[in-house]
């Protein structure tokens, strides 16, 4: 399965005042987001993600690892 990671900065909710930086990890089972080395949310699939109040700016690819 391919995995591929991604950083951005994330708020997690609309009463966040700030962007904090998250690792993403994307693949067909869903999307795991990580911050300080904790699981801060997950999804399904990207719409999941869309519909939630999470915003996400300054997505940047990293690479491509196999599990």
């Amino acid at each position: 399965m391919v995995t591929s990671l991604y950083t951005a900065d994330v708020k997690l909710n609309k009463t966040d005042k700030e962007y904090t930086k998250h690792l993403l990890v994307v693949n067909e089972e869903g999307i795991l987001m990580i911050n300080k080395g904790l699981c801060s949310i997950s999804f399904w699939n990207e719409a999941d993600l869309e519909k939630n109040s999470v915003d996400i700016k300054d997505k940047k690819h990293i690479g491509d690892i196999t599990l």
